[in-house]
């Protein structure tokens, strides 16, 4: 079960400031991450849970490139001049969100936000609204580490869009490669195909050129998949005993949330795993409708890795009846 302790009352703060302008961006990553947590906590009630309906149409009526080409950390402006409005989530519409440092393991040769980071922002949810009377539940998260004076760098990883049978959140490992789509999540797959054809996973080159001080690397090296494996530390019921953002919300600051295991290539050209890093608890974990409404979390196109890494190529799949080069140019203009 989760440690239940009493949570202090949290003041709300007054005003959200904006987290996308290109003097946002050339600030400290302390002084980011800052910001971004000062918005979270300026109201720490859920937003609304949309109606499967209202969840479907916004995944249609949005287009899915500026979810890997945005830049900052709010959800981008869309639509014409004259009816400009903030770009939802139809999925993945309500979590929690907390800070947490990424502590590495040591042994590897990875660079950039892989050598350690202290300012990150994680957010955990459910991609859908789950029915209380079922086990059927699609867990997430969503991971941004700040970085001195550039954008930062973030990633999302899940166990399956398909999701687990049970609610205990930390039931199963999250990698940012997941399966490929059943039948009922085939639509969201087409979708998602408009914009990469590399729809099962999300990139982690970004995460290599720069260090938290926002210094580049010469040769940025990152690895192929990362696997975030629960530590048996934090466990609840299969069952539904309340809602997730309650029952996380119990989880004390400095637990060791995941042990990080990264594939340096793929299986079938030889790879191998190696524990790199734990992701650690730093804050209380709180509801917020900032969070659930505005923060933002770019999905990096994992063809940028496989430009950098064309030999990995034939090994990863793609949504796609022939398997593309990485030189193509890709789907989504810059």
């Amino acid at each position: 079960m989760l440690v239940l302790l009493p949570l202090l009352p949290m003041l709300p703060t007054l005003a959200v400031e904006e987290v996308s302008s290109y003097s946002y961006l050339s600030l400290p990553a302390e002084t980011k991450l800052t910001r971004l947590w000062s918005n979270c906590l300026s109201d720490t009630t859920s937003a609304g849970q949309p109606s499967r309906l209202q969840g479907t149409v916004g995944l249609l009526t949005e287009r899915m490139c500026p979810t890997l080409r945005t830049a900052g950390d709010s959800l981008p402006m869309q639509g014409p001049r004259w009816w400009r409005r903030r770009r939802t989530k139809p999925i993945h519409s309500v979590g929690s969100v907390a800070r947490v440092e990424w502590r590495s393991a040591g042994g590897h040769s990875f660079t950039g936000l892989f050598r350690g980071a202290s300012h990150g922002l994680l957010r955990m949810s459910l991609a859908a609204q789950a029915d209380p009377a079922a086990l059927l539940t699609i867990p997430g998260i969503g991971l941004k580490f700040l970085r001195d004076g550039i954008d930062s760098a973030n990633l999302v990883a899940m166990f399956s869009v398909d999701g687990q049978q049970s609610w205990n959140f930390f039931r199963n490992n999250f990698s940012n490669h997941i399966p490929g789509p059943g039948l009922d999540t085939l639509p969201l797959a087409v979708l998602f195909s408009t914009a990469t054809t590399n729809i099962q996973q999300v990139g982690l080159s970004d995460w290599a050129r720069y260090g938290e001080d926002g210094r580049g690397v010469a040769a940025p090296s990152f690895p192929y998949r990362l696997r975030f494996q629960p530590t048996g530390q934090l466990t609840a019921p299969d069952t539904y005993v309340g809602p997730l953002t309650e029952q996380i919300a119990t989880i004390p600051a400095s637990t060791t949330l995941y042990q990080v295991f990264a594939l340096d290539r793929p299986e079938e050209l030889g790879g191998s795993e190696r524990r790199v890093a734990d992701l650690v608890l730093v804050s209380e974990v709180v509801a917020s409708r900032w969070g659930d409404e505005e923060l933002f979390f770019r999905h990096q196109d994992m063809l940028e890795d496989l430009r950098v890494r064309p030999e990995w190529n034939e090994a990863t799949p793609q949504f796609s009846l022939f398997q593309k080069s990485p030189s193509k140019r890709s789907q989504c203009k810059k």
